[in-house]
């Protein structure tokens, strides 16, 4: 299994009509996003504006989780949806859908087969977690609140994501004395 920590620090900032997004993750990694050339995208928002609507990405399946902050989104005909912290939302990227309200939230992006899913994982303080990853898949775990966390010598801080690729588990220790949040996605490649 690869075992990697991504850096808050290298994530690539872009503005969209709401506010903005980081991306986290991009795979294959060579992809462009602009060009919709990936299978799979993990990103975090930050949802600035109070009314804004989603980009249209047709062939998309689309995950969603607010890390802080409320959202309530509507689909054109496909009803509406309001989300609370930690509350894993799924939806087609095809639809025109609006959002209403602010905050953070964490985004996985799925095409062409790819499968996959959202969920928090809570660390209680002084509390450890294991994260397994099945064989061709991959499981990003983004720490969404507080810091540091530990893994394998390792150390995560504030918005840093750790990348596991492949069979195999891993276990996080928080040694602070608050509870911290993970938002982690986990994600099945397609054959």
């Amino acid at each position: 299994m690869e075992l990697r920590v991504l850096r808050a620090a290298d994530y690539p900032v872009s503005r969209w009509a709401g506010g903005s997004t980081t991306q986290i993750y991009l795979y294959p990694e060579t992809g462009d996003y602009g060009r919709r050339d990936f299978l799979f995208r993990v990103s975090s928002a930050v949802i600035e504006s109070p009314e804004s609507d989603f980009t249209l990405l047709s062939g998309v399946q689309r995950h969603i989780m607010m890390l802080e902050g409320s959202a309530r989104l509507h689909y054109q005909g496909h009803g509406e949806r309001s989300l609370a912290p930690y509350q894993p939302e799924t939806f087609d990227g095809g639809w025109h859908t609006r959002s209403q309200g602010t905050g953070v939230d964490f985004n996985l992006m799925l095409r062409e087969g790819a499968t996959g899913q959202v969920f928090p994982r809570q660390l209680p303080a002084g509390g450890k977690t294991r994260l397994a990853c099945q064989a061709g898949g991959f499981l990003l775990a983004f720490a969404a609140e507080g810091g540091p966390l530990l893994c394998q010598g390792k150390q995560l801080m504030h918005r840093d994501c750790l990348l596991l690729r492949g069979e195999g588990t891993a276990e996080l220790e928080n040694p602070t004395d608050r509870p911290l949040w993970l938002a982690c996605a986990q994600i099945k490649l397609p054959g």
